[in-house]
């Protein structure tokens, strides 16, 4: 009797996907679930970015009481990032993640309606709870996604979760310039006024449902076992560690100076209205999403060197015309061009984002992602605390932005160039 013949292997499914998204598509579920959770709080990001400034300035506070406010955020990371890296290396990070996802959402809630009483002591307080929970999530973000995704898939996986952040800003900014469109609504004799105090509410209440997805992420585990007491730093580490930090304190300074301020220079300079800010937020961050998601390709096409210093070097440009644009103030054309160095530069340097991040845990390697991710945290924090009362000293002498905006390029500049020095040494590691 003739022997049947096997049967033919199904063939592979087609996907209208071109390439590049397929890569996100074939990511474990868990790395999406990751980065649902990120979006929704992202979304609190989003909105403080957009219009947390104007809505203090709204309530009567000047330039120097802004930042001296906002600055509050970066104290308890600055101080609590670095022990917060150290004991969380190699262990399970899945409740670190979920009880800063809980308290983040709750501790913004609690700033805006401190801040609309009028309770300033108070309000400080919840500026300072907001920035120990971003703290936890900070912390374990980026180690986690690097243990729930293959190794072969890290660029991806990374690339999705800083893709989630343009993503939620993209939502955010065309839900802000949406909902003040609206302006006054007559519902039933209740009158609802969408300023930016009710569009900073609902983006933070609908970021309450980010602890769902948190928990449905699985305690993945580190795939090497700590060698060391948790507080134990081998000496031989220390020059690895310093070198990989030293990019980030440059450009976190530079970013604290001026990035957050933002809003107040197209306010102040240009007379931008909070509506307009929102909507060329909304029109830059949807090229940052799609810029985000562009990053593991043109990482293999140009390598490190492209993807980094290549795109951060076009963005520093544009950030100084940008500047330089409150010299021409009064020129027809002067508004014109800020809005589009605003609207490019961003994705330029957050592309970056994606290839520093893997470019840092891969020089480090896996027992020092922890507290590198922890130490770029307290940089950020601490960094943009110190640059924030720097502003409001500057501010307060009547100093004008652009003269803000070139330090910032001058910074970004040697942060840039430090990163060559990483690259160089994975680049010699990867070809052994």
């Amino acid at each position: 009797m003739p022997r049947p013949l096997p049967e033919a292997p199904d063939p592979p499914r087609r996907s209208w996907l071109p390439g590049w998204l397929e890569r996100y598509r074939e990511l474990p579920r868990e790395v999406h679930f990751f980065a649902a959770g990120q979006f929704l709080i992202n979304l609190i990001h989003a909105a403080q970015f957009l219009l947390l400034n104007l809505y203090l300035k709204d309530r009567g506070l000047d330039d120097p009481a802004i930042a001296a406010l906002g600055s509050q955020r970066f104290v308890a990371t600055l101080f609590l990032a670095i022990p917060a890296g150290l004991w969380l290396r190699g262990r399970p990070l899945k409740k670190v993640l979920l009880a800063g996802s809980i308290l983040f959402p709750l501790s913004a809630l609690a700033a805006l309606e401190t801040v609309r009483l009028g309770i300033m002591p108070l309000a400080s307080a919840t500026f300072l709870l907001m920035g120990f929970a971003g703290l936890l999530l900070n912390v374990g973000s980026l180690p986690m996604i690097l243990r729930l995704a293959p190794e072969k898939q890290a660029s991806e996986a990374l690339s999705l979760v800083f893709a989630s952040w343009a993503a939620a800003s993209v939502c955010g900014g065309a839900l802000s310039t949406g909902l003040q469109a609206l302006g006054r609504m007559e519902i039933g004799g209740l009158t609802l006024v969408f300023n930016e105090y009710t569009t900073l509410l609902i983006l933070t209440l609908v970021a309450c449902a980010a602890p769902v997805f948190y928990a449905r992420i699985p305690d993945a585990p580190a795939r090497r076992k700590r060698r060391h007491h948790w507080l134990h730093i081998p000496r031989s580490e220390w020059p690895v560690l310093t070198r990989a930090l030293i990019p980030t304190l440059c450009i976190a300074t530079g970013a604290g100076l001026s990035i957050q301020f933002l809003n107040l220079f197209f306010s102040h300079v240009h007379d931008v209205s909070s509506k307009a800010y929102s909507g060329y937020g909304t029109i830059s961050n949807v090229l940052v999403m799609i810029a985000g998601l562009l990053v593991p390709a043109v990482k293999r096409r140009l390598g490190w060197r492209g993807a980094i210093l290549g795109v951060q070097g076009i963005g520093i440009v544009l950030l100084v015309v940008m500047g330089l644009s409150e010299l021409v103030r009064a020129a027809a054309w002067a508004l014109p061009v800020a809005v589009a160095c605003f609207i490019l530069r961003q994705p330029l340097m957050s592309m970056a984002g994606p290839s520093t991040s893997e470019l840092t845990m891969s020089y480090v390697g896996e027992d020092n992602r922890e507290l590198v991710s922890a130490c770029n945290g307290a940089i950020w924090s601490g960094a943009w605390w110190l640059a924030a009362r720097t502003f409001q000293l500057l501010r307060t002498y009547e100093f004008p932005y652009w003269q803000v905006f070139l330090a910032t390029a001058a910074l970004y500049v040697v942060g840039t160039l430090a990163y060559l020095s990483l690259i160089r040494s994975v680049e010699s590691r990867e070809a052994i």
